[in-house]
C-alpha cells in the first residue's frame, strides 16, 4: 500500500485513537510529549476505565489525571523529572514517581527485570509525513523513538507547525497505529487578551515583559495559558519558559563559571532557574570552537553556533554537530532560533539514552558539565531534586549522567552552579548537612566545582574540612558564621 493511502486510513479523531486503550494498560507519554489532544481525549474516558498507568515525564500542559476523580481510572507515574506543572499534584501524593537516569532508562525492560515490561500504548508528536513518508518528533526526541520501538500500539498527534530536525528524529508512517491531526491553534486577539486578563493583576507585568524578551509566537502562548495563569513570573521565567532573570548574582556566576572554561571545550548546561540564564548572560561570548553535546539545550545556544562560538571543530565524536536530545521545552524559544534549527545539518538531535551516556559523554575530551542546585552540604553532597519534607520539586533528571560523564571524561569538569541563598537571603543553599527528605542527587564523591555568587569551590580530592573550608568561603556572609560552627561541629574535635 502507498504509504499516503495508509496515512489516510490511519488519520482519525482522538476520541477514536484512544480507543485502543484498555484497563490495565500501561500508557506512556514521553517527555514534553505536548500530546494535549489525546490526553484530554484519553482523560474522557475515565468512568469507562480502570488502573490505567500513565507512565509520563514533564509536561507543558497540565493533564486530566492531576485533578481529583480520575484516580480509579488512572494512576500517573512520572519519570525522571516532574516540572513545575503537576508539582502540586505530587505533594498531595497523589501521583507515583520513577527515578532512574536516561541513560538507565531500558535497561530494566530490555533485561526483562521482574515486574518490568513494556508499553501497550506510547503516544507521541510528529511533523506530517514527507515525500517519502517520514514523520519527525521535531526539537523533542528524548526517548520517543525508543518506546514508539518497544510499544504495542503508536499513536501520534500531528502538528504541521512543527520544524523538522536533523538527527535519529524520524518515524516512518508505516510504524505508526493512528494519526490525529492536532496542529496548534493560532488564537485570536480578543483570545490572546484573555489569557492576559486571566493573569493575577500584579503578575501581569512582569508576565508580559518576559512575552517582550522572548517574543514566542501566539500559539505557543494559548498552549500554555493555563500555566501562565497559575504560576507566577518568577516560576514561568526559570522553570517554565526556561528565561529568568540576568541579576547581578547570574552575572556573577557567569564570570565565576567562565574561568573554568577554555576555548575548545565540550559543553553541556542543564536546565533551570541559574544555568539557563548564565547563558543568555554572555557566558559563552569571549569563547571559541567550544563543542555541544548536551541533553536539554538553552536558549541561546543556536544563536552561538550560528556566530561560530561552538563549532564542535575539537570533538572526538559528533565532529562539528551541536549534540542535543531537545532544543524545544516549554515556550521559550525564539522564532528566529527555531527557524535556524528546522532542517539544518549543525544540530543533531539525538535520543536520550544516547546523549547521557556517560561513555559518550566521556569520549569527548574537556567535557564541561554545569548543572544546577537547590543545595550543597558541607561534605559535598549535593540535592537537586526535593526539599525539607521530602517534597519532590524535579528529580534526579540526567544530573547523575552528566557529572559522572564530564568526570570520565579527559581534562573534564563537573560545575555545580547556584546563588548562595533563598527566600531573600533568608535560607542557605550551603548547608552543614542535608535535611531529613532532602536527596543527595550527586553523591560527595562525584562533587567537583560549586559556584555561586560569592566564588568557586574546588572539592574534587578534598577532604572533609578542606570542603568545608571552599564551601564556606562562597556561601553568603551573613551565614558563614554558623556554618564555621557546624563544620568545627562535624569535622573537627
Amino acid at each position: 500500500m502507498d504509504w499516503r493511502e495508509d496515512y489516510k486510513r490511519k488519520l482519525v479523531s482522538a476520541a477514536e485513537a484512544v480507543k485502543v486503550v484498555k484497563s490495565g494498560d500501561r500508557v506512556v507519554i514521553p517527555l514534553l510529549g505536548g500530546v494535549d489532544t489525546l490526553a484530554e481525549a484519553l482523560g474522557e474516558r475515565k468512568d469507562e476505565l480502570r488502573d490505567v498507568e500513565i507512565l509520563q515525564g514533564v509536561c507543558g500542559t497540565g493533564y486530566p489525571w492531576y485533578q481529583p476523580g480520575y484516580e480509579e481510572a488512572f494512576t500517573a507515574n512520572l519519570a525522571q523529572y516532574t516540572g513545575p506543572i503537576p508539582r502540586q499534584f505530587m505533594w498531595d501524593r497523589r501521583g507515583d514517581f520513577t527515578p532512574v537516569t536516561y541513560a538507565m532508562e531500558f535497561k530494566d525492560v530490555d533485561e526483562r527485570r521482574p515486574g518490568c515490561k513494556d508499553p501497550d500504548v506510547v503516544m507521541v508528536k510528529v511533523t506530517p509525513p514527507d515525500s517519502n513518508g517520514f514523520c519527525n518528533f521535531g526539537v523533542d526526541l528524548w526517548e520517543k523513538k525508543e518506546y514508539c520501538k518497544r510499544a504495542k500500539i503508536v499513536l501520534a498527534e500531528v502538528d504541521e507547525k512543527m520544524v523538522r530536525t536533523c538527527g535519529d528524529t524520524y518515524i516512518h508512517c508505516s510504524d505508526v497505529d493512528y494519526f490525529v491531526d492536532a496542529t496548534a491553534y493560532d488564537p485570536t486577539p480578543q483570545e490572546m487578551e484573555e489569557v492576559m486578563a486571566a493573569v493575577p493583576p500584579q503578575n501581569r507585568e512582569k508576565v508580559q515583559a518576559l512575552f517582550d524578551e522572548i517574543k514566542p509566537p501566539p500559539y505557543r502562548i494559548w498552549k500554555m495559558k493555563g500555566a501562565i495563569a497559575l504560576f507566577p513570573p518568577e516560576t514561568l521565567a526559570g522553570t517554565v519558559m526556561g528565561a529568568g532573570p540576568i541579576t547581578d548574582e547570574i552575572i556573577s556566576i557567569a564570570h565565576y563559571v567562565s574561568l573554568l572554561i577554555n576555548n575548545g571545550d565540550c559543553i553541556q548546561v542543564g536546565t533551570g532557574n541559574t544555568s539557563n540564564p548564565v547563558v543568555r548572560s554572555g557566558l559563552f561570548k569571549e569563547k571559541q570552537d567550544l563543542g555541544f553535546h548536551c541533553e536539554t539545550a538553552p536558549p541561546g545556544i543556536p544563536t552561538l553556533v550560528k556566530e561560530g562560538v561552538f563549532t564542535g571543530k575539537y570533538k572526538n565524536i559528533d565532529i562539528g554537530k551541536a549534540v542535543a536530545t531537545t532544543y524545544g521545552p516549554g515556550i521559550e524559544w525564539r522564532q528566529d532560533e527555531l527557524d535556524y534549527i528546522n532542517d539544518n545539518p549543525l544540530f543533531e538531535i539525538r535520543g536520550s539514552h544516547y546523549t547521557n551516556n556517560p561513555g559518550v559523554i566521556a569520549a569527548n575530551d574537556n567535557h564541561v558539565s554545569i548543572n544546577n542546585a537547590l543545595y550543597v552540604d558541607l561534605t559535598g553532597q549535593i540535592g537537586s531534586e526535593t526539599t525539607t519534607g521530602f517534597l519532590l520539586y524535579n528529580g534526579p533528571g540526567g544530573q547523575l549522567d552528566w557529572v559522572i560523564g564530564a568526570l570520565l571524561s579527559k581534562g573534564g569538569r563537573s560545575v555545580t552552579v547556584m546563588p548562595s541563598t533563598a527566600v531573600g537571603g533568608s535560607i542557605s543553599r550551603i548547608v552543614p548537612l542535608l535535611e531529613a527528605g532532602v536527596l543527595a542527587t550527586i553523591p560527595r564523591t562525584y562533587a567537583d566545582f560549586i559556584v555561586t555568587e560569592h566564588g568557586i569551590a574546588s572539592l574534587l580530592g578534598k577532604s572533609q574540612r578542606k570542603r568545608a573550608d571552599e564551601l564556606i568561603a562562597i556561601a553568603h556572609p551573613d551565614h558563614r558564621e554558623e556554618l564555621k560552627k557546624e563544620a568545627q561541629k562535624l569535622f573537627w574535635p
